[in-house]
């Protein structure tokens, strides 16, 4: 407007601080967040009984594990009653909350019989996704005695699964 060019320092100042400065700064803070979500992880993985999931056939699995846009994450994996489950927190509810992921191929419900299993699932900590219900226990209070309890809660549960006709994605 007035006739006056920016130096060429001013410019490379800008260029610096837009092409690289700024991409490092959201990688930096990317990685902090992960770092955080994975000491979260770690410390709700740690209580009892969630600590002993590898004796009930439970092993490290991982998210993100071939992805070049997100860091990758460790959750637990394990097969009961054929249905895969994944133990993770929950994204929804917060870090206070474990919850098992159990894909199912998903069959059409009428309005009348979703409600009716939502209501059933309510009972038993669970809820429907989009391709799979999930189980979540609240780490804040004593969710079972031994892990053997977690086991035979998560087989009732499947059962129940299996007996409202879902079936383990394949």
């Amino acid at each position: 407007m007035t006739g006056n060019l920016p130096n060429g320092q001013l410019l490379f100042y800008i260029i610096l601080t837009t092409g690289v400065g700024f991409p490092l700064f959201l990688m930096l803070l990317g990685y902090v967040v992960w770092l955080l979500k994975r000491k979260t992880r770690q410390k709700a993985f740690s209580k009892f009984p969630f600590n002993d999931i590898e004796h009930i056939g439970f092993h490290k699995a991982y998210l993100d594990k071939n992805s070049k846009w997100a860091l990758t994450e460790e959750i637990k994996e394990g097969k009961l009653n054929n249905f895969t489950l994944r133990m993770d927190l929950s994204k929804e509810k917060g870090f206070h909350f474990i919850e098992f992921d159990i894909p199912v191929e998903w069959k059409k419900l009428e309005k009348n019989e979703y409600s009716h299993l939502t209501e059933k699932f309510k009972q038993h900590n669970a809820e429907f996704r989009l391709g799979s219900v999930v189980k979540q226990y609240d780490t804040r209070q004593q969710v079972s005695q031994t892990v053997s309890d977690l086991k035979r809660d998560l087989e009732l549960f499947t059962t129940l699964l299996r007996q409202e006709g879902f079936k383990e994605q394949t």
